[in-house]
Order: C-alpha cells, then sequence, then structure tokens
C-alpha cells in the first residue's frame, strides 16, 4: 500500500492552488465584515446529540468520533450553518446579528467524486423574519459570486411552504417524507404516486405530481392560487416571491423558480435557492432561511442565510 495514499475523495491542496484560495477566501471575509458581518470561528466538533435537532440528513453527513476523554460520541462539523446557529443563540444580543465564517467542513455522504472536505464560506442573518432579510441576504451572496469571477448566474428559487402545505395533508412516516422528498427533487412521478398510493387522498396526490412540472419564469407563480389549499399561504408566497424578483432584477440577476427543487436541510423553512453558472454541473451557492431550528426551545429564531464551497469553486474554475 502506497503510504501516501489518502482515502477515497479526499485530496491535498497544492501551493499554486491554495494561494488563489486563500486570496479569495479574504476578498470574501472583507466584503461580508463591510457589510456589517461579524466573523466567527465556529468549532469543530460537538456532541452528536445535539445534531439531531437540526435533522436526520444532517446527522447521516457528519462523521462521528469518540471522545477518548468522556466515551462520548461526538460529531464533527458538516455544516457551518448550525454552528453559526448555535453562536448566535448564546450571544448576548438578542436583536439582529449578522455572523459570517470561511472554514472546513466533512462530509461523511460524498458523493459524484465530490470532495469530502469542503471550505465553506458564508453569512448568516439572524433575528429579523421579514422579505428584507432574505434579500439583503440574496444581494450579499451576488455580489460573493462576483467576487469569484463568476458570470450569468441563475437563481433558482423555491418556497418550501408550497410543497409542506401540500405534504401536511396527509399523514406520511419520517421514512416516507424522506422518500416523497428525494422522489420530488428527482421529478420522479411514478415514485410520487407509489409513495402515496395508500394515503386515499387523489387530490393531493394529483397537486404533488404536478409540482414536478411547475418551473420557469415569474409567470408561474399565478398557478399557485389553484394548487395550494390554504390562500393565505398561496398570497404570502407569491407576495413574497414577486418582490424577491423584482428587486434582483435590479441587480441583472436571471430568476427562474422549480417548485419541486426542495433541495437543502430538513432545518430549512420558507424561501431556498441554489445559484448556478455556466462551467459548473452544479450549484456553486446555496442557501435559505430556517425559522426553526432550535428543537430544544419554543421560542422561534428567525434566521436566513448562504454558503458556497470556495475549494469546489477554484478546483472548477482551475481545471
Amino acid at each position: 500500500m502506497n503510504q501516501w495514499l489518502l482515502p477515497e475523495n479526499a485530496e491535498d491542496i497544492f501551493p499554486k492552488k491554495a494561494a488563489v484560495i486563500e486570496s479569495k477566501k479574504r476578498l470574501l471575509i472583507d466584503l461580508y465584515l463591510k457589510n456589517g458581518y461579524q466573523l466567527i470561528f465556529p468549532s469543530m466538533l460537538e456532541f452528536s446529540d445535539s445534531l439531531n435537532a437540526y435533522g436526520r440528513d444532517l446527522d447521516l453527513e457528519t462523521y462521528k468520533v469518540v471522545d477518548q476523554m468522556t466515551g462520548k460520541m461526538m460529531g464533527v462539523s458538516s455544516d457551518l450553518t448550525t454552528q453559526a446557529f448555535r453562536i448566535d443563540s448564546q450571544m448576548a444580543e438578542k436583536g439582529i446579528n449578522k455572523l459570517c465564517y470561511a472554514g472546513s467542513v466533512l462530509r461523511a455522504n460524498s458523493t459524484n467524486k465530490q470532495p469530502r472536505e469542503l471550505l465553506q464560506v458564508g453569512a448568516e442573518y439572524f433575528g429579523d423574519p421579514g422579505i428584507d432579510a432574505d434579500l439583503e441576504i440574496q444581494k450579499l451572496l451576488i455580489q460573493s459570486l462576483k467576487v469569484l469571477d463568476i458570470k450569468d448566474v441563475v437563481l433558482d428559487i423555491n418556497h418550501l411552504d408550497v410543497y409542506n402545505s401540500l405534504k401536511n395533508e396527509v399523514d406520511l412516516s419520517p421514512s416516507e417524507s424522506l422518500s416523497l422528498g428525494n422522489a420530488m427533487m428527482l421529478k420522479d412521478k411514478n415514485e410520487i404516486n407509489k409513495i402515496l398510493s395508500e394515503k386515499n387522498n387523489s387530490d393531493i396526490t394529483k397537486k404533488l405530481v404536478s409540482l414536478t412540472d411547475l418551473y420557469g419564469d415569474e409567470s408561474i407563480l399565478k398557478d399557485l392560487n389553484t394548487l395550494l389549499p390554504d390562500q393565505v399561504v398561496a398570497n404570502n408566497v407569491i407576495k413574497s416571491l414577486t418582490s424577491i424578483c423584482e428587486n434582483l432584477k435590479k441587480m441583472n440577476v436571471e430568476i427562474s423558480f422549480d417548485f419541486s427543487d426542495i433541495r437543502g436541510y430538513q432545518y430549512h423553512t420558507g424561501i431556498v435557492y441554489s445559484a448556478y453558472a455556466q462551467k459548473f454541473n452544479t450549484a456553486v451557492a446555496q442557501g435559505g432561511r430556517y425559522d426553526n431550528m432550535n428543537k430544544f426551545s419554543d421560542d422561534m429564531r428567525p434566521a436566513t442565510g448562504f454558503s458556497i464551497d470556495l475549494r469546489f469553486i477554484i478546483n472548477n474554475l482551475l481545471n
């Protein structure tokens, strides 16, 4: 066995590429600091019990280790958004907190030959449930991509209240809910019908299947009025997404909507989005709102943010 062999999907970064990554990282952090965000350095370790509060999907992506001092199971950080949320919850200031970070995370379920280690750079906005906070974060994301010389960005937006308001009309087990979400992201109509076949709600099944065809520009937003069972939810979603569309178009950002694209973690709520660009085979950035991440308290803490895997972006730009 080659003594220098690394595990599958693990990689070293050599000096030339490392210099580019470090330079871009500093530019991004400077951008966030200038916009009023405070830099944090989250811990790489936390107790695995607390990870369950963020959702099973995140737990499955987390490497587990046993603390030799206490015998307790611990998790290695796989997502800095949750770490930022924990830091915000411990800060004395409970009004508006704006935090930013740049640090390595490890993913246990690395797929498609993507590296297990990510350099996650991002910003989080805590304490404001309004659309202005979402817009600020989205504009900061677009500015971040410009710093990285990524042009012709398409922001693909969804609002999880659309999917959730339909899904909540049927009684699903946790495993069924996870399977339905996976089928929805794959736009697998047959699998969606199969999962819901015994739920005796053909109307909701039909509407959930129809979500797989509900994508395009802002003209599709009107279809939500007839699709959603709760008209209040429909009106709120349409109002929020219309506002975002109008504001981001002023930045010459191309906007699309895809209401079956429910990617993201289980802690996400409301507006979620992915940024795409030419020369990249997957999203260059992702973000969204997560207003009820704190499962240990009845108090809702509004939050929204985004993150970028800087290693992934530089690898693609230099190759």
